[in-house]
């Protein structure tokens, strides 16, 4: 059979016949596969853990609702999104700012992320825009400058203005007024703040909302999926299993102020 094949191509041909044969099997008994999720690790948004983060708990549970269990790969996002494309994986979280090409369908926003200057309310400071930030001491993560604009690069050019790669630790320095500004995703922000204590006050900082928000969706290979998951995330967002999500990583009383 196949004899100009060599004996690895044979092998790689009848592996692939069995995974056939499986799959086959599965269908007939009325099995079906579980979607594979791909996304990467970035708390609260994604986490890989039992718990998977905001993002990709509420792709679980639109996906659930439709009759679908999941599994879960991580890896780089581009990836991710190269392997929905390719359909080696069902879908990837979260997609931001992309449009549907053959093999990815994007889906209406399934959450939005919101970067924020916080300062404490203490300090009575209330710039109306970027600029006004100058002169004062600023913390953020590695790379802020590429996300937020122009403005926000000349805030860099300041003595007092700081990167740092571990996120986790921003919110106690603007605790300890170590800083006036800090500037972080809100649902990074009280995650950290509020990793050992969910219901540790947040009503000591103040929200700047000097920078918009950025929808996230999902990127599904398979469009009629999408179109399926579009229609059930508009009665998700409505139900208390929603709201429960947002709790289960942020805590309380934050989930009122979701646009």
């Amino acid at each position: 059979m196949l004899p100009w094949l060599t004996f690895e191509s044979k092998r790689a041909f009848f592996l692939l016949f069995a995974s056939l044969l499986v799959m086959t099997s599965l269908v007939l008994h009325g099995e079906t596969l579980p979607l594979v999720i791909a996304s990467s690790e970035g708390p609260p948004h994604m986490i890989d853990d039992v718990h998977h983060g905001i993002d990709l708990d509420i792709v679980e549970a639109v996906l659930r609702r439709l009759g679908y269990e999941v599994d879960y790969q991580f890896m780089g996002l581009k990836r991710a999104g190269r392997e929905v494309e390719m359909g080696h994986v069902d879908v990837s979280a979260p997609i931001f700012m992309q449009s549907d090409v053959v093999g990815s369908y994007i889906s209406s926003a399934i959450v939005q992320y919101q970067p924020m200057v916080f300062s404490l309310k203490k300090s009575n400071l209330a710039p109306a825009s970027i600029l006004d930030m100058q002169g004062h001491s600023v913390v953020t993560f590695l790379g802020a400058p590429g996300y937020f604009g122009a403005d926000f690069g000349l805030l860099t050019e300041g003595d007092n203005y700081k990167e740092l790669t571990d996120m986790s630790v921003i919110p106690e320095l603007l605790v300890k007024g170590r800083y006036e500004f800090a500037v972080l995703d809100k649902y990074i922000f009280y995650y950290f703040y509020r990793f050992n204590e969910k219901n540790k006050d947040v009503s000591i900082f103040t929200e700047h909302k000097l920078i918009a928000p950025v929808s996230a969706s999902a990127a599904f290979h398979d469009a009629d999926l999408r179109d399926a998951f579009n229609r059930e995330l508009v009665e998700f967002m409505l139900s208390e299993e929603y709201k429960q999500i947002f709790e289960r990583y942020l805590g309380t009383a934050l989930f009122s102020s979701e646009p």
